[in-house]
């Protein structure tokens, strides 16, 4: 780099004459102030005071940033504009803002104006659908430029924009962990909306579900080609169970459509929106979108435009071209309420409502005159989630004249049920309604029963080697739905108390229903909690096995604050040995709503929340499915009832509603005992 002196020595002049030329200190003549000039203007590398006073003298005329919006309907794009202007406030210039017309040429005229005025010190840009301004700034204006929103070929700029591919990527998996597989893509943008299609299709390849073309819309210009496609969409049987809506010009007219056809969201129907907008969270429902990070975009954007403005680097000069930045930035899934989880049963079918066993009063006079009968095997009775089912079973049957002529309880033996099975299928009722304590070790005994005429009814799991033809249904809770409450019990206690690490003890044996309910509560930890830190999962095969198991999960991971277990039964193992542990300070979130777990909450105890089945209605739906059997009536192979979220705060009213009865006088009292107790608690 050249000195002060090397220039005096190409001008013959003095060190002190060219810094009076460049600083304007003092009088110079004309002929040794061309003489400098010269010299300097035949260097290629300019000395740093030389750069700086440029710099400066150049700012005194240009004090102006120019920001270009290219979509004026863009929430985002007015969001970075926000952010933009305050980033400015500190920096001296001020932000002009144009929004472009539909037809960009026609503003090529005034864009050269306003360059050309010599106030514009940078722009930030982002780029219409054909890149006519973006051609027009960089091709024509030597200023520095940062191109926003999206990756653009051919031209030498700095670029910044979200991975809107990955958003889409993330979107979708979302969708699909939640037993999505019919699920459609609607767009408008042609040039944002390839990368979020290609996003949107990775996670359907990755998860094995076939691509519908009929499903995909990415290219919808007018409010009335949205309605219309969704006529086509929603209207058949195989209609999408869930919509990924990439743009934001896209959203309100779905909006419309939904409302003005009567259609649920997200019970019809769930939607994640992969364009980010103030108004999602307060929507009904709150919209499940992906979200960027606007203040870290817009911060992005001023600091590199104003590095380039300090040293004077232009846009598209190719001597600059490895000093431009390309700076991606990630995107957060935000879940709301807008979409949900589908239940489903052992081999993947829908979970059915308990509305579709109804019966007629014609149907219910033809089941009492065949004086039915039905037996009962339970995996291991004695709870109160098999003591109501029993309770919802014999609700049904005695207003059916149905007889129940056998019940055994397996204590969690598959051997013994076994045998159980064979006694009970030796008195030949018409009704065997069964619990597999084992898929696989039971199989057989419930084979013979399917070849025996008997009709079967299965409770939460399937035994291998039977399919939907063998039995009559099957029938459970959601455990989706289930699995989900206890996610979000975790999370919400998680993040009210200011707790980051967790485990979780999970049920080892190959059960479609747990398996469905541990992955459920995993998506929403993962998803919607993502600070909270796992420490590490633990499986284990029988309840005796889980004291030991939950004392070394906590002696290897001291650190956890707070644990998942899949049901109350574990529940109770790991409550006591970490009380052995002196580690009563763990957060328990666990499902199945019975005594023991009902009074340690009420006490104030380790229990935080739970999810709770409603056994009584799952027995009633089972009787039902049984009465149209009797008949001959085909019933859906997989019937699932919605759990409930239960915390202290409506514990006492969810016992109710569960037990159909009112609190024990303990649970009262231990209420009261409780120094956290509020006076008037439901």
């Amino acid at each position: 780099m050249a000195t002060i002196n090397d220039i005096a020595k190409m001008a013959g002049v003095s060190a002190s004459t060219v810094s009076h030329v460049v600083n304007k200190t003092r009088y110079v003549s004309p002929e040794k102030v061309e003489k400098v000039e010269r010299a300097i203007r035949e260097l290629s590398d300019l000395p740093n005071f030389i750069v700086k006073k440029a710099s400066v003298q150049a700012q005194v005329n240009k004090q102006y940033i120019l920001m270009v919006i290219a979509d004026k309907k863009s929430d985002f794009q007015r969001r970075i504009e926000q952010r933009v202007d305050e980033h400015l406030k500190n920096t001296g210039y001020t932000l002009i803002t144009v929004a472009c017309n539909s037809d960009v040429s026609e503003m090529e005229v005034f864009f050269r104006i306003l360059l050309e005025s010599n106030g514009i010190a940078g722009v930030l840009i982002f780029p219409d659908e054909k890149d006519v301004i973006l051609h027009r700034i960089l091709a024509d204006a030597k200023i520095p430029a940062v191109i926003l929103g999206r990756k653009v070929e051919g031209y030498m700029a700095d670029m910044i924009y979200t991975d809107t591919m990955d958003g889409a990527y993330k979107a979708a998996r979302h969708l699909v962990k939640k037993g999505h597989e019919r699920i459609g893509f609607l767009g408008s943008n042609r040039e944002r909306t390839p990368l979020r299609l290609a996003g949107f299709q990775k996670a359907l390849k990755e998860y094995g579900i076939l691509e519908a073309p009929e499903y995909i819309h990415p290219y919808l210009q007018k409010e009335q080609d949205v309605f219309d496609v969704l006529d086509r969409l929603l209207g058949g049987e195989q209609a999408p169970t869930a919509l990924l809506i990439a743009n934001y010009a896209v959203v309100i007219p779905f909006l419309k459509y939904i409302n003005a056809h009567n259609i649920t969201c997200p019970a019809d129907i769930s939607i994640v929106c992969l364009a980010s907008f103030d108004w999602a969270p307060l929507h009904t429902p709150a919209l499940t979108t992906v979200e960027q990070d606007t203040a870290e975009f817009a911060k992005r954007a001023v600091s590199v435009l104003m590095k380039r403005i300090e040293n004077q680097e232009c846009a598209n000069v190719p001597a600059c071209k490895n000093i431009y930045k390309t700076v991606t930035l990630p995107t957060e899934l935000k879940v709301r309420s807008s979409t949900c989880g589908i239940g489903r049963g052992p081999f993947g079918e829908k979970a059915s409502s308990m509305n579709e066993l109804l019966l007629s009063e014609e149907e219910i006079q033809s089941i009492r005159s065949k004086k039915a009968t039905a037996v009962i095997s339970f995996h291991y009775a004695g709870k109160a989630w098999m003591e109501l089912h029993l309770k919802g079973i014999r609700n049904i049957f005695d207003s059916l004249d149905i007889s129940i002529i056998g019940t055994t309880d397996a204590h969690f033996d598959p051997q013994l049920q076994c045998r159980q099975l064979e006694s009970l299928r030796m008195l030949e009722p018409d009704i065997l309604i069964a619990i597999p304590t084992d898929q696989k070790i039971t199989a057989e005994a419930f084979q013979k029963i399917t070849e025996s005429g008997i009709k079967l009814i299965l409770i939460s799991n399937v035994p291998d080697g039977l399919s939907p033809g063998d039995y009559v249904t099957c029938v459970s809770i959601n455990e989706h739905s289930h699995g989900q409450n206890m996610g979000h019990g975790l999370g919400e206690y998680m993040r009210q108390h200011n707790l980051k690490n967790y485990g979780m003890i999970v049920h080892g044996a190959d059960f479609y229903a747990t398996s469905q309910r541990d992955n459920a509560a995993k998506q929403v930890l993962s998803e919607e909690y993502p600070t909270m830190h796992l420490c590490e999962t633990v499986r284990f095969g029988k309840e005796d096995e889980v004291y030991k198991k939950a004392g070394d999960l906590i002696r290897r991971y001291p650190e956890i604050e707070a644990l998942y277990i899949s049901w109350d039964g574990p529940a109770m193992e790991v409550i006591s040995a970490l009380t052995e542990l002196g580690r009563t300070d763990i957060a328990i979130v666990t499902s199945d709503l019975d005594y023991a777990d009902a009074l340690n909450m009420a006490k104030g105890g380790m229990i935080k929340a739970l999810s709770a089945q409603c056994p009584f209605e799952q027995g009633q739906a089972i009787a039902l499915a049984a009465a149209k059997a009797i008949l001959n009536q085909t019933v859906s192979s997989f019937i699932g009832i919605e759990s409930i979220s239960v915390t202290s705060d409506n514990l006492l009213k969810s016992w109710k509603r569960v037990f159909k009865e009112e609190p024990r006088q303990e649970l009262l009292q231990a209420f009261k005992e409780n120094p956290n107790y509020v006076s008037g608690r439901e």
